[in-house]
């Protein structure tokens, strides 16, 4: 028997914790991160087989050997990558609202003082509009078929008017297929390349399933920490089985980098700085490792402006606000918002994420070392 047939027969024939489970509950979800994560990962993050196999056994793919400081005495503070698939049923058949963008921002409405103008949604080359009713030059309000609804129109329209517009699918993760669109002097841009005129309509027309979104301006610090990008704060809330309220499980900083910009998403390149919960102070940033090495910054890499030691301002009302805004859904009880701070205290919710990644917190610290973390998982059978 091959040294390598003598690992998998030990690693098939081992019933720990994690194969029991993964019997369990079926492995659509190991194959989903094998498919997804583990096919791209295996030439950029090089080590001995056995150290892989043992990653595998424990629930992890191949960069948490690099994110993680995970061995067996640590393991069980992190949740794995196979745990953080059995997080997607935590809200049921509320994640839709999550899921969908356009929905999101209705759930929303009532807190019309965190949530950011949708002008209209993209379909078939049709403009709708969603938000604010139509008005005219004297500010009345106009009957919806006074005006064109062909999309291209109407999103140069926006766009002459604001100069900045996102225009973002109604289903998508991570930033994918999301256009930040900028015009100056009739030469347009689309996420930081040029676009003559023709080009931009022909992008547009071609857009189905998107909502127009304002481009929301982020408060001072935030452009202070790199400019080129809107500079979002991830917060994970968790729903307390035994006290029955949310809490702040987690926060980060994402800062976006050349590689990154107009975004600022870390699986793009940008940067994550923890955020410390009691005074908002951040600390180090760091880039995912896309060269199988983690490197950190207390100042920005391209610009030289202070990360750590940097704060974001009115960070208690924020917390004070985003947790009494979590706490009028607790039928939606795990959360990733995305905000963006625009002034001391205040925010602006860009979306909500049902199923939040993991390794933008945990690069920093485990979440299972926090009790009250682990116990919302294990109320929902997910360690």
């Amino acid at each position: 028997m091959s040294p390598i047939q003598r690992l998998l027969s030990k690693l098939y024939w081992r019933s720990d914790d994690e194969l029991q489970r993964l019997s369990q509950r079926g492995v659509k979800p190991f194959l989903e991160l094998v498919v997804h994560e583990e096919a791209t990962a295996w030439s950029r993050f090089e080590m001995p087989l056995g150290r892989r196999v043992w990653l595998w056994r424990h629930g992890f793919i191949s960069q948490a050997d690099v994110l993680y400081d995970v061995d067996e005495r640590t393991r069980h503070r992190y949740l794995s990558s196979y745990q953080r698939e059995l997080t997607r049923p935590i809200n049921g058949q509320w994640r839709t609202a999550l899921q969908n963008k356009l929905l999101f921002h209705r759930l929303l409405q009532p807190f019309d003082a965190h949530r950011s103008t949708v002008h209209g949604h993209l379909h078939r080359g049709q403009f709708t509009a969603v938000d604010a009713p139509e008005s005219d030059s004297n500010g009345e309000a106009k009957n919806a078929n006074d005006r064109t609804t062909d999309s291209v129109a109407r999103v140069k329209e926006y766009l002459t008017s604001a100069n900045r517009l996102v225009l973002k699918p109604i289903y998508g993760v991570s930033g994918n297929r999301v256009l930040i669109c900028s015009v100056t002097d009739g030469s347009y841009s689309v996420n930081g390349e040029e676009r003559s005129e023709r080009e931009f309509e022909e992008l547009v027309a071609s857009l189905d399933g998107y909502l127009v979104c304002e481009y929301v301006e982020q408060a001072d610090y935030a452009d202070d920490l790199f400019r080129d990008s809107s500079n979002t704060i991830r917060v994970l809330t968790m729903w307390d089985p035994d006290t029955d309220e949310p809490f702040i499980a987690d926060a980060v900083h994402r800062i976006g980098t050349e590689r990154s910009a107009p975004r600022d998403n870390w699986s793009r390149g940008g940067l994550s700085a923890a955020i410390d919960r009691s005074t908002g102070r951040l600390g180090e940033g760091v880039q995912y490792p896309y060269d199988g090495s983690l490197e950190w910054h207390s100042t920005h890499p391209e610009t030289g402006n202070a990360i750590a030691g940097s704060e974001v301002p009115g960070w208690e009302a924020v917390k004070e606000k985003l947790t009494a805004l979590a706490g009028r859904f607790p039928q939606i009880p795990y959360v990733g918002w995305d905000i963006v701070v625009t002034d001391p205290g205040e925010f602006t919710v860009i979306e909500g994420n049902t199923c939040s990644g993991v390794r933008v917190f945990q690069v920093h610290r485990p979440l299972l070392a926090d009790p009250r973390v682990r116990r919302f998982y294990e109320h929902h059978d997910v360690i």
